[in-house]
Order: structure tokens, then C-alpha cells, then sequence
């Protein structure tokens, strides 16, 4: 039996986004009830579009779901405002297409602000900011502690994406399981997410604790283990009642807050000091858990697509290695940005599709939070796909997987017990590759597509000394292409699978990423890939006539 647990919203329908592009700033509308996010349904009450309209909506629809000087000069919520004044077109000449007047402090042509007005109560008491989320029974158990981690209050930098971290301690009087955690946030305007990790290192000395500091994305050695993760909308997380994370004498001791901020406005004013209270107990339960990641851990999304999909997946070739005997996924969540329009996460069985793990119109601001009363078993070998849709009219430019938010995500977030049964912490494609081939198990796959990958992940390979050697000797790097460079070129994609196919450009991103001295390698190799391929369509038609 699964439990679906929605906040916010049950549903979405995402028809709007027809109609932004009909209005002045029309994508562009900051929410009143978080500042960091758009007000993407702006003639709905939704903020995602979809059902009642609020007053702007149903003016908009009067009008012919157009732009009109009428309604431009209207005031459809009665704060004493035209809706064009709030949308930047104040002169009522903006047209389709065109950039408005005014495209930064845009204000909501909908909903009556000062919202504190007397007045503006009155006309927005349709608006409910408050943020609902699930109840958790575990954390009113008899023997249940609690412990609150937070920032002291800290300044957020007038940039639109942070990362702030923080060592903070767990309680080591006894051992206990992390059974929930509930979010304290100060200042949410700015958050975006919090990632609770446990730290593998028991020394004090190594961690500066509840000092605040700029960090990435990702994980650092010292605190691998991904633990909970608070999201907008999502107030109250709790385990399965068969499984806990162990913290304490013979567990993590020391954990690792990582936050991340949304300032894009550039506020100089925004401090935070935002935090997750947990809760655990020495009522330890049956098992152990375990946080799983599953997703792509890069893609590209071209820009005016209306729908973009990206497909990932943990293949057999990696469950079959990661997993150690069966493991039962508990909670799912599905996670991307503000391009993200559906996401699912599907589980297979030799090739046999067996059920969706999610599947879910996508809401940053509504995140579904899948609970599995009976908890689904994958198997060694078995499959799971996740399937990301993303919607990018309104980008000008190629939007790639990346940590800010103006970048992508497709991940999914799965509790799993028991934590012994599971090697890893993520089961990731880079694109269509099984990137645990190469991070986890070369030694079984010592070729993909041909390609002997680790020739050029070893700087010291004879091969690869040789290829840089003849690469800068013969090629020019960032220049024109030169004629025995073109020979050297053609041979060497004749000959070697791995400059060639997804191989080649998870090579080049890797390896690049890794030594940046490779950028030079590259740049020799594609100064002429592009008049050889350019002479072998020549030469296909040609032969063609």
C-alpha cells in the first residue's frame, strides 16, 4: 500500500504557460509568499497555474487572454496600482515579443499588496502562505528525544546561489536511530533546500563546529552519507517505522548541514539562521537505513523547448554489483528546478516494467513525498528508471545540469533498508552512460563502445603521452586546422573508439573537470573534427549523385 502524501496542492495542470508569454513579464512574477520563486500561474490562484482565477485572471480572461490597453490600465486588485505599473509596462505599450519597460521589481497584477493592508486582507483572503505538510506519529513515541542544529544568524550574500554548510554535534550518550526531522526555517525567502549528511569521522578536532561557511554542492569526504532533505513546502520527514539512520555511540556523531540560498534579487539585507530539529531514539528500530541516489548526473536542455525529456538509469549491470541481497525502498522523492515539469521513477525486473516508484506532475513549491506503508523490494539486477520533463520557452540559451538553480536537476531521493545490503549512495547515468562502469567496477568493464577508457584517465599511459605529444606537435589549439594535423586526426578517429559517441564527450567533461591542462588536449583534437566531418558529408553526396 502506498501512502501519497502532496503538500500544498493535490494537483497541477500547467496549461497556463500558454498565456505568459500574452503578458509583460508574464514568467517573471515573484511569489508573495516566498520571494526566491516565481508566481508562475499568475492569473490563478495556484501558483502553478490551474483552476480558480484570482482577480488578474479573471480579467485577463475578460479581455480575450490577451494583452489589452484596457487591461493594462485596470487595477485588477485594488492596491491603488494598474496592472501595468505592476508589470512593467506603465504606458500601456508593450507588445507581444518585445522586452517591457521595467523588467525588475515586478509586482502581482492579482493579489492586493501591502498584503497587511486592512483593505488588501480583505480582497487576498483567498492566499494561504501558511505551509502544511505531513504529520509523523514516530515522533510522539514514548522514550523520542529531540535536538535542534541551526545557523547562528548569518548573512546571506547579495549573489542568487549560495552554498552554506556546517558542522554541528549529534548526541553520543547512547545509541539511537534518527527517526524524523522537522524544519526551522528563519528566513524563507532565501532557502531553497537543506541536506542533513552524517559524518564517517568520529574526531572532533577535524570540524570547526556551528561555524557557517561557504561550500559546493556535493558532499565532502569526511560526511558522505546523505541523510534527510528538507525542501519548500515539506515541513516534517519521517522513517518507516521498521528502520532508522543509527546515530550516536555506534554511529554518526557529527553531522554536516548543507543550505542553499536563492537571492535572486540581490539582497543585501537577508541574514538566516535556519536549521532542522531532529528527532531520535534509543528504541532502536529493525534496520538500519540508508539515503540511495538515482537520476543523471548530467544533461543538456536546449532552450524554447516546450517539452524536453531526460531519461536515466541504475542498470542491472550496476544493482547487480551494488547490492549485496534484497533492500526495500520506504520513502521516495522526486527532485529538480524551476524548468521541471514531470517527473517518475520507475522499477524494472528483467526488462519488465513492475510498478512506478513516482510519478508526479512537478512543483517546486509542492513537493510530493511518496511513503510506502509496504515497502518495495529491488533485487539484485533489477532496473530503475527515472524520467525527467522539463520545459525551458522563455531560456535564450542551453541549460545544463548544474548546483544553481538557474541550472538542472534530475534526481530521486530513495530510503532504503537494510543500509548493509547497499554499497553505494547513488546509482547515476551521465546521459546514456552507466557511470558506475567506470567509478565503481573498471576492472569488469575495461571497454565501453570500444573504447579503452583508461588510457586517458591515466596521465602517466604510455598511449596517452604519446596522443598529447603528437596532438601538440602536429595540431594547433584553439587555431585553424592544419593539413598533417587533419591526417593525424582522421586516424585517430578511424582507430579509437574513444573520441567518438557519449564516451568521448563524458571523456572530455571528466577529464577536463579533473586537469584542466586536457582543455588544451581537446581543443587540438576538435580543431579538426569539424572540417572532417564537413568532408565526409561532402564525400556522401558525392557518391550519392
Amino acid at each position: 500500500m502506498r501512502l501519497l502524501i502532496t503538500v500544498l496542492f493535490a494537483s497541477t495542470v500547467w496549461g497556463y504557460r500558454h498565456f505568459q508569454d500574452e503578458i509583460p513579464n508574464g514568467g517573471n512574477v515573484l511569489n508573495p509568499c516566498k520571494n526566491n520563486d516565481i508566481w508562475g500561474g499568475l492569473g490563478h490562484r495556484n501558483p502553478r497555474g490551474g483552476g480558480i482565477f484570482n482577480p488578474f485572471g479573471v480579467d485577463f480572461k475578460n479581455a480575450g487572454m490577451k494583452w489589452t490597453k484596457a487591461l493594462c490600465e485596470m487595477d485588477s486588485d485594488g492596491d491603488g496600482i494598474t496592472n501595468g505599473e505592476e508589470l512593467g509596462d506603465p504606458d500601456c505599450m508593450w507588445t507581444k515579443g518585445n522586452t517591457p519597460t521595467v523588467t525588475l521589481g515586478i509586482g502581482h497584477p492579482g493579489i492586493c499588496t501591502p498584503r497587511s493592508a486592512p483593505a488588501c486582507q480583505a480582497v487576498n483572503s483567498w492566499i494561504d502562505c501558511e505551509i502544511k505538510g505531513p504529520q509523523c506519529d514516530a515522533l510522539k513515541e514514548d522514550g523520542i528525544k529531540s535536538i535542534t542544529v541551526r545557523l547562528p544568524e548569518t548573512v546571506v550574500p547579495a549573489v542568487e546561489t549560495n552554498y552554506y554548510c556546517m558542522f554541528a554535534e549529534l548526541p553520543t550518550d547512547g545509541d539511537y536511530h534518527l527517526v524524523g526531522f522537522e524544519s526551522q526555517i528563519d528566513n524563507t525567502d532565501i532557502n531553497h533546500h537543506i541536506i542533513l549528511f552524517g559524518c564517517e569521522s568520529t574526531e572532533k578536532t577535524s570540524f570547526a563546529i556551528n561555524n557557517p561557511h561557504p561550500c559546493g554542492m556535493k558532499s565532502i569526504p569526511e560526511c558522505r552519507t546523505m541523510l534527510g532533505v528538507w525542501n519548500f513546502g515539506t515541513p516534517v520527514k519521517c522513517m518507516h517505522e521498521d528502520s532508522g539512520f543509527r546515530i550516536g555511540k555506534n554511529g554518526f556523531k557529527y553531522a554536516y548541514l548543507q543550505f542553499h540560498w536563492n537571492n535572486p534579487q540581490l539582497r543585501t539585507d537577508y541574514t538566516d539562521s535556519s536549521g532542522l530539529k531532529l528527532y531520535y531514539t534509543p528504541n532502536r528500530r529493525p534496520h538500519n537505513a540508508r539515503m540511495w541516489t538515482v537520476g543523471s548526473s548530467y544533461f543538456e536542455i536546449p532552450p524554447g523547448e516546450e517539452e524536453f525529456e531526460v531519461e536515466a538509469w541504475c542498470r542491472n549491470d550496476c544493482t547487480s554489483r551494488y547490492l549485496s541481497g534484497p533492500v526495500y525502498i520506504t520513502r521516495a522523492e522526486n527532485h529538480m528546478h524551476y524548468l521541471g515539469r514531470k517527473q517518475k521513477i520507475q522499477h524494472y525486473r528483467n526488462g519488465v516494467w513492475i510498478r512506478d516508484i513516482t510519478n508526479d506532475m512537478y512543483d517546486f513549491n509542492s513537493f510530493a513525498d511518496y511513503a510506502f506503508t509496504t515497502p518495495i523490494e529491488v533485487k539484485p539486477g533489477d532496473e530503475i528508471k527515472s524520467t525527467c520533463t522539463f520545459r525551458s520557452v522563455g531560456r535564450n540559451k542551453t541549460t545544463r545540469f548544474g548546483e544553481d538553480s538557474s541550472h538542472e536537476m534530475c534526481f530521486g531521493f530513495l530510503v532504503i533498508h537494510p543500509l548493509e545490503n547497499l554499497k553505494v549512495q547513488d546509482c547515476l547515468s551521465w546521459r546514456e552512460l552507466d557511470t558506475c562502469k567506470i567509478y565503481d567496477f573498471s576492472s569488469d568493464f575495461p571497454v565501453i563502445d570500444g573504447c579503452h577508457y583508461k588510457t586517458l584517465l591515466n596521465p602517466f599511459h604510455p598511449d596517452l603521452i604519446a596522443l598529447i605529444s603528437n596532438l601538440r606537435s602536429l595540431c594547433r589549439s584553439f587555431d585553424v586546422c592544419t593539413q598533417e594535423c587533419k591526417h593525424y586526426v582522421r586516424g585517430l578517429l578511424a582507430s579509437n573508439k574513444c573520441f567518438s559517441g557519449v564516451i568521448s564527450d563524458f571523456l572530455k567533461y571528466y577529464t577536463i573537470s579533473q586537469a584542466p591542462y586536457f582543455m588544451e588536449v581537446w581543443a587540438a583534437l576538435d580543431s579538426c573534427k569539424t572540417e572532417l566531418e564537413m568532408e565526409d558529408c561532402q564525400e556522401q553526396c558525392d557518391s550519392a549523385k
